[in-house]
Formats: C-alpha cells, structure tokens, sequence
C-alpha cells in the first residue's frame, strides 16, 4: 500500500467514525438534551402553577377563617327537612317563653311553588292574651331561621267559648290564633 492509500484509507475510517461518533454518540446526547430541556421548561410551568395554588390556597385559608362564624350562622338558618326536631323545639321554647301553650303541626305541600330554597310548612294554634301572642310572632320573626308567615288568622274568644270546656282560665280580651309558616330548608 502507498502511502496515498494509507492517507485515503485513513481518512476514509475517520470519516466512518466520525458519522458513526455523531450518529450514535452526539445525536442521542443532543436529542436527549432538547427533550430535557423540553421537559424542563414544562416541568418549570407546572411549578410555577403549584405555587400559585398554594398561594391561592393560603388566601382561601385565611378568608375562610375569617368567614367561617358567618357560615356557621348561614348553615343554622336553614332547617332540616328531614328531621326538623330543632326547630318544633325552638317553637315550643319560643312559645313557653312568651307563655303560650301551642299546638304545632307539619302540613305536607300539595304543589310546590318555585323559589329560592325549598321550605316547609307548619301549622301553629294557640289560645292566649292578644300581647303573648305578638310577643311570640314578634320572637319568631327575629329567630335564627328563615321564616315566612302564610296565613294568619286571629279571633276573640266569644262568651260562649268561655264557658266551654278548656277555655275557663281565658278572659274576654284573649284571641284564638292560627298561623302557617313557611321555613326554609338545607
């Protein structure tokens, strides 16, 4: 072999070398370093998200427990639908306070009108003195709970249902009331 041979040959494997190098050496390097990089950059984005959740999260945290009391109030003045034990027990407590003895009851809704929250009716009736009775009406107005009067009717007790039976510790002045109230529920 001449020497230009050897200088061909030579430099013929070093050309091979060189593109098998850069084929499977320095291309896998440079594209595993754009993926990378690729991957960086979203990896730097999601970050940046997290930490603006955490920070919305302390925001929300801190007015949550600024505002929780307020929500405890507005959770208790929604009734319970299904077990409205709470409130009957408010109306009886409310009552004996002002000194009224009533009869309460649940009315079942025949057809639901649209409004804002669901409800519940009741049906209260008492015989007292016409002040217990705004007494009451006024305490029951400014409860804790959302609260609509219906349908009021008042009546005086006539002389003749004194004298009946039940009605003995009445006077005249008194009034026979009946009262349906709409409260709200959860």
């Amino acid at each position: 072999m001449t020497i230009k041979n050897k200088i061909n040959l030579s430099l013929i494997i070093f050309i091979v070398l060189s593109i098998v190098l850069i084929y499977f050496v320095v291309y896998p390097i440079l594209k595993g370093i754009k993926t990378d990089s690729r991957d960086l950059v979203f990896e730097k984005q999601n970050l940046l998200s997290l930490e603006e959740k955490i920070e919305d999260l302390k925001k929300f945290q801190k007015v949550y427990s600024e505002i929780q009391p307020n929500l405890e109030k507005l959770d208790k003045l929604f009734v319970d639908p299904e077990v409205p034990v709470e409130f009957i027990y408010f109306l009886e407590k409310t009552a004996e306070d002002c000194g009224l003895a009533v009869g309460i009851s649940p009315v079942p809704v025949l057809k639901k009108t649209e409004g804002p929250w669901p409800y519940l009716f009741f049906r209260i009736s008492s015989t007292a003195s016409s002040p217990e009775f705004l007494k009451f009406l006024e305490k029951l107005e400014s409860s804790i709970y959302l609260v609509e009067i219906q349908n009021l009717n008042l009546a005086r007790l006539t002389e003749t249902e004194l004298k009946s039976k039940g009605f003995e510790e009445f006077s005249l002045g008194d009034v026979r009331a009946a009262l349906s109230i709409k409260v709200y529920t959860k």
